[in-house]
């Protein structure tokens, strides 16, 4: 009877270290499973392979320096403008916007812009609006076009919780003033309360007209670096919006 007893025993421990051994196989399949990222160096992408567990971990750690960062620029006492001023200035102040002569220009992360100290000019752009992000304030950056589509600059929007996209040109450290002395928003322009030097209409008249066509519901790219809402928006890519 004893013997028994010991024989089940025996029995249900080799049941459950093959469950365990099932279950430890079973995630390290998961967790090297090959996923590819894309560098750019010099205009030229090439696709690389990771193991999902490193893209991962890539990514949680992005997500910490972006807050760490943005702990050492804004505050809860500022506002949302305010908070957008400071991370303009601190952007300005820690990322160069050119290549040095004889580096590469390399289109990652936006954290490794951020350690490298310099980027073009869209690159600042994609900064500014990534660490807005993670204030709260969230934004985006987009491509404005002249009357026949020949040009474009590059303007950052970010979106305040009074609803207002206000405009910013990060890479040239440039904002705009509406009428109150505050920071034009793309309200302001549309209703004539944005103020522009005469050196201002001539350098972004040409572009500020396609303002109009932005679709602002679109720029989602800067708050997708945070894990929940990267999480949400692949899983409507695997489900399908409804």
């Amino acid at each position: 009877m004893l013997c028994s007893a010991l024989l089940r025993k025996v029995d249900v421990m080799k049941k459950r270290l093959l469950l365990a051994a099932f279950i430890i196989a079973a995630a390290m399949i998961i967790l090297n499973w090959p996923l590819t990222y894309r560098v750019g160096v010099d205009g030229v992408v090439s696709e690389k392979k990771i193991p999902l567990y490193a893209k991962a971990c890539g990514f949680l750690y992005r997500d910490w320096m972006y807050k760490d960062i943005v702990r050492s620029i804004v505050n809860d006492k500022m506002s949302d403008e305010e908070k957008a001023l400071a991370i303009m200035r601190w952007t300005t102040e820690n990322i160069k916007g050119k290549v040095p002569v004889g580096l590469k220009t390399v289109d990652d992360h936006p954290l490794n812009i951020i350690i490298r100290q310099y980027g073009q000019e869209d690159q600042l752009e994609d900064v500014f609006t990534i660490l807005c992000s993670y204030t709260g304030v969230y934004g985006g950056m987009y491509k404005c076009y002249n009357d026949d589509k020949s040009k474009f600059i590059i303007l950052s929007f970010v979106n305040t919780k009074t609803g207002q996209w206000l405009i910013f040109d990060v890479s040239k450290n440039k904002y705009f003033l509406n009428d109150k002395g505050g920071v034009a928003s793309v309200s302001d322009y549309l209703e004539g309360k944005i103020i522009l030097s005469d050196e201002d209409k001539a350098m972004y008249g040409d572009y500020f007209d396609d303002i109009r066509n932005i679709d602002f519901s679109s720029m989602t790219r800067a708050s997708e670096q945070m894990p929940i809402r990267r999480v949400m928006v692949e899983m409507r890519k695997i489900f399908g919006k409804k």
